[in-house]
């Protein structure tokens, strides 16, 4: 019943007739004055890096994003075929959500970037989350919603909301991994002189393109009772040891995706964000290249892999 509603809601075909183009998101932090762009990977699920010092942390340097949305048709929205009244005001905005820390909130358009030019109606977005506002992932919602309902609903426009503030349809959804790759994996510690230093387990997926990347479906315990262990809190001090576990655990989730799935994640065709796929997807985007001609080939170069992204580039 979640998707059931009452009035009517924005759709792709209304997307396409009305014109509406999303330019990408143009991600960048600023540093003693200086603004440095984002390099960015991946279409649904984002994933972001710094090209040229490789220095940039979310929870020090904050993130700024820009973009701009096109309406070239805005009418097309309006009336008994639209999904707002035609003397209603339409709005657009983005709704933030970061889990990690339980936060949400919205980007309006900046002062003067709702404008028309020529019938056309151009939205520009500017925002910057300043260190230690989120970390680990942020989803951005492109939303519409009734700005301003219309005083004199007109024939035929019965169907229609005509509330303030009634979201009326979701134009685009990305979510950004902010996390280090090890990070990605849900990692706990179990302290046991009976249980072995590491392992990994995995619950019964329905469909790993929709079951969230989240310790309810997969998870790698550590064992901190042994010296070797690579990872207490949030030191880290056994380096190869994690890429072992890492690689491994990487190699498992492949080996349980069916040929349908794999596929699927290769191509990033109908992936959920922050789904299994979806994570796999991403980790395959930050890879050279992975070998999947025997299982031996592919393990090494899921390692080869893995050493690189943790050391930082420095693994040959």
């Amino acid at each position: 019943m979640e998707n059931l509603f009452f009035f009517k809601k924005l759709t792709d075909k209304l997307i396409d007739d009305s014109g509406c183009v999303c330019d990408k998101y143009d991600f960048s932090y600023t540093n003693q004055g200086n603004v440095y762009p984002l390099k960015q990977k991946g279409s649904s699920t984002i994933t972001l890096s710094e090209p040229k010092m490789g220095t940039w942390k979310i929870q020090e340097d904050g993130l700024t994003l820009k973009k701009k949305v096109t309406i070239t048709y805005p009418d097309f929205l309006k009336g008994p075929t639209g999904i707002a009244c035609v003397n209603a005001e339409i709005g657009l905005c983005i709704i933030w959500t970061n889990k990690a820390l339980t936060q949400t909130g919205y980007i309006l358009p900046v002062e003067g970037g709702d404008t028309f030019i020529n019938g056309k109606r151009i939205c520009r977005f500017e925002h910057t989350f300043l260190p230690g506002e989120i970390i680990n992932d942020l989803e951005l919602s492109l939303i519409m919603y009734i700005k301003r309902p219309a005083e004199t609903i007109e024939p035929g426009e019965e169907c229609l909301i005509n509330e303030a503030g009634v979201t009326v349809g979701e134009i685009e959804n990305v979510v950004l991994k902010l996390e280090s790759i090890y990070m990605e994996l849900p990692i706990e510690e179990y302290k046991s002189d009976t249980h072995p230093l590491w392992w990994i387990e995995f619950s019964q997926w329905e469909d790993p393109k929709v079951d969230l990347f989240s310790k309810e479906n997969l998870c790698i315990y550590l064992n901190p009772t042994y010296a070797g262990c690579p990872k207490i809190g949030d030191d880290i001090k056994n380096m190869d040891m994690l890429i072992e576990i890492i690689s491994m655990s990487y190699y498992l989730i492949f080996n349980r995706l069916s040929n349908e799935d794999l596929s699927a994640t290769k191509n990033d065709i109908g992936l959920n964000p922050n789904s299994i796929c979806s994570i796999m997807h991403q980790f395959l985007l930050n890879c050279d290249d992975i070998h999947w001609e025997s299982p031996e080939r592919l393990l090494a170069s899921i390692r080869m892999n893995v050493a690189k992204l943790l050391s930082g580039g420095d693994e040959e």
